[in-house]
């Protein structure tokens, strides 16, 4: 029987609230770089970074803070930076030779600014330079992306190449409520999946293929609190089945098989990759009005969707539909309100017939991006009325 709506249930995962990143400060301490005030640049790139938390005086002490299962530690020794995350521990039982070229494959690489290490048994991510070097991109470059480095490949040179772990971050255990949920969420978005796929090859749509690939990564980063190996072979399939470059038969046949061995994943392999993780850094894009727009506001990829809605391919806009609403809020950080909408959206959704489904999200879609619009214009007005205030203040 062909598959006839989608489950949209309340996600476990925990909504992080991070302060909206200020780039103003990035841009003082560029121009303080460029003024040679070293010391002071740093400083206000580490506060640029850190909006949640005090920002540290790496002069007076060397500072660590977790993002996920890392411990990422940041030092200076005589005039030097040095920013280092461990990764796991060689031992007899590791493939060394194996964990060497996967280091020098796909972990380290030509043009990235930190780079592995081997120190005896231990291995590391590692970036070093001087402070009259150390423009802040750079630092915001290896801040930013060394630690989801090391996130993503600790625990796939434990699983894969038999290391033992090293300085890792613990993640809060799901409870067992949450642990039941979590399964039910997992079995039932990979049999949806199966199906939807089933539904692609019948069809041959692009866009559809297109739809399903993302909503097969996005929906379960939505829901759940995914880490570790398991969701480092989703995203390793991913990177085929969800890219547009790939001839669609290979899509279409690692999206099949990524399922199959999800589905066939032991209940305790998955609990192993289930968490609730502490995050220093954002590990989201800022949630914006304009990102907002770009993907729910007036354009031509709503303009497909209310087509396929009109000409009655109410499946196809449902599950375009459905999966923006679920990549908004996996990627991005949003304020509650924002957040609460988005959430609401899916909920009308939830189990609903395509045609049914389909039709509530276009119209909640209206109303969310109208409700923007209004917002604006009360700013714009706002603005205005401060600007007149100002004008007679000073007449």
């Amino acid at each position: 029987m062909a598959i006839t709506s989608l489950t949209c249930p309340p996600p476990i995962r925990r909504f992080h609230r991070f302060a909206r990143t200020d780039y103003e400060l990035l841009e003082t301490a560029i121009a303080a770089h460029e003024d040679g005030r070293h010391e002071e640049s740093l400083a206000l790139t580490l506060r640029h970074l850190l909006p949640n938390g005090e920002a540290p005086n790496l002069a007076e002490q060397a500072f660590t803070f977790v993002q996920g299962s890392s411990r990422v530690s940041v030092e200076l020794r005589d005039g030097c930076l040095l920013a280092r995350v461990r990764l796991v521990k060689l031992t007899e039982e590791s493939l060394t030779t194996a964990t060497l070229r996967f280091l020098l494959s796909r972990v380290g690489g030509s043009g990235r600014l930190y780079q592995p290490r081997v120190n005896g048994d231990e291995v590391f991510l590692e970036y070093s330079d001087r402070l009259n070097r150390l423009h802040p991109h750079k630092l915001r470059e290896v801040l930013r992306q060394m630690p989801f480095d090391a996130d993503t490949f600790d625990d796939w040179m434990v699983a894969e190449f038999r290391c033992a772990p090293l300085d890792r971050e613990p993640h809060e255990p799901l409870d067992d409520d949450e642990r039941d949920t979590a399964h039910d969420i997992w079995h039932h978005h990979w049999t949806e999946v199966d199906e939807l796929l089933t539904a692609a090859q019948r069809t041959r749509s692009m866009f559809f293929l297109n739809e399903i690939t993302a909503y097969a990564v996005y929906h379960l980063r939505h829901l759940l609190p995914l880490t570790g190996y398991i969701w480092c072979r989703i995203n390793d399939a991913a990177d085929t089945f969800n890219d547009t470059d790939v001839d669609p038969t290979r899509r279409e046949a690692a999206l099949a098989k990524c399922s199959k061995e999800m589905r066939a994943v032991p209940p305790e392999m998955l609990d192993a990759s289930l968490g609730h993780g502490r995050y220093a850094l954002s590990p989201f894009a800022d949630g914006t009005p304009s990102v907002l727009k770009s993907n729910l506001g007036p354009g031509n990829y709503m303009d497909t969707i209310q087509r396929l809605h009109n000409g009655g391919r109410y499946m196809d806009a449902a599950v375009a539909l459905i999966g923006t609403y679920n990549y908004l809020l996996a990627r991005c950080s949003w304020q509650p309100d924002i957040e609460q909408r988005l959430l609401e959206g899916l909920a009308l959704a939830n189990g609903k017939p395509w045609r049914e489904a389909a039709a509530a999200l276009l119209e909640h879609q209206r109303q969310l991006i109208a409700a923007l619009d209004e917002d604006d214009d009360s700013d714009d007005d706002a603005a205005t009325a401060s600007d007149d205030d100002s004008s007679e203040e000073q007449a």
